[in-house]
């Protein structure tokens, strides 16, 4: 039996092909999901820091507050600059009205709460598929085993096909194997992926938090 890569798959039998397809389909999906997440996620961390810098010193000065209006537009795609700007946007349209302190920060609050949410939907778009993937992938690797169970099972049971000798059986065994192998690589790397994008998730939730609450502050001490 030939137990080069080409040689296995010769001698697999239709299931554990198929497995092995989709498993390698799984893969591609969840792998273009995650340079996809990856960039999204760089490109939003930087920006939002970019952001946070610009911002500081006009939240820290209260006389500077409406200076911060217009500011998101240069950071586009900035988690950030999306959430924080929307706030500041909604500030700038209480400036000068009847609205207590209280009210003001509360209107601002709402509304970046809103977009807050709507924002991080939308970076949380693709992880639940790498969840499945990842929770999947061995049972359908599982799959192609039993199939490959089947295989050496009926190899045995043929009398044309030796009868009963380990080489007889070796082709079903080895392709239950590598089913198996492909399907716990495929989940092992998926959750390795789905874990890294939870973790930046969590970070990018805190910056948002913060610089919302520091905006909030600084609304009720102009105010003051």
């Amino acid at each position: 039996m030939d137990f080069t890569l080409v040689g296995l798959w010769h001698e697999m039998g239709f299931m554990a092909r198929a497995v092995v397809v989709v498993l390698l389909a799984m893969s591609a999906y969840s792998l273009s999901i995650s340079v996809e997440r990856l960039l999204t996620y760089r490109k939003g961390h930087a920006l939002s820091r970019l952001y946070i810098e610009a911002l500081a010193p006009l939240v820290e000065s209260v006389a500077r507050l409406p200076e911060a209006v217009g500011i998101d537009k240069k950071f586009a795609g900035a988690p950030v600059a999306t959430v924080v700007g929307a706030g500041v946007h909604e500030y700038a349209k209480s400036v000068g009205g009847k609205a207590s302190a209280f009210d003001v920060a509360e209107a601002v609050n709402r509304t970046m709460e809103r977009v807050k949410e709507r924002e991080l939907a939308g970076l949380r778009r693709g992880l639940p598929v790498l969840a499945t993937v990842a929770s999947s992938a061995p049972f359908v690797g599982l799959f192609g085993t039993v199939g490959g169970i089947i295989t050496a099972f009926q190899k045995l049971a043929d009398p044309t096909k030796g009868g009963g000798g380990i080489g007889t059986v070796s082709a079903g065994i080895a392709e239950a194997l590598i089913t198996t192998a492909v399907g716990l690589g495929v989940a092992i790397l998926t959750v390795w992926f789905y874990n890294y994008f939870t973790a930046r998730l969590d970070d990018i939730t805190i910056d948002i938090d913060e610089t919302a609450s520091e905006l909030v502050d600084s609304i009720l001490k102009s105010h003051a």
